[in-house]
């Protein structure tokens, strides 16, 4: 069953709440003078990056009988779009998935 727009809606809300606390935590440590950045950088980008990857994938499109489908007209399948979602959590540790 797929998700509900209301649901979509909320798992892009909840990651981008968890993006936005990694990225604090990074100009934190940045701030504070931590010289040794480039990793954290890049994984700032990368989410960044995930986060547009899983906005274009949501972005709904509802065929002619009603129903809302997802992975016909996208360039990502369900399985790269969990993967997607999973190194969203591992990177910002947070534990957001929905039911595609």
């Amino acid at each position: 069953m797929a998700s509900t727009l209301t649901q979509v809606n909320n798992y892009i809300s909840y990651i981008r709440s968890g993006i936005a606390d990694y990225v604090d935590t990074v100009i934190l440590k940045e701030r504070l003078g931590h010289t040794d950045m480039f990793c954290e950088r890049q994984k700032v980008i990368l989410l960044s990056a995930y986060l547009d990857c899983i906005v274009d994938y949501f972005d709904t499109f509802v065929s002619s009988s009603g129903v809302t489908v997802y992975d016909e007209y996208n360039f990502f399948d369900t399985d790269e779009i969990r993967d997607i979602m999973q190194h969203i959590n591992s990177i910002s540790k947070t534990f957001y998935m929905i039911t595609l």
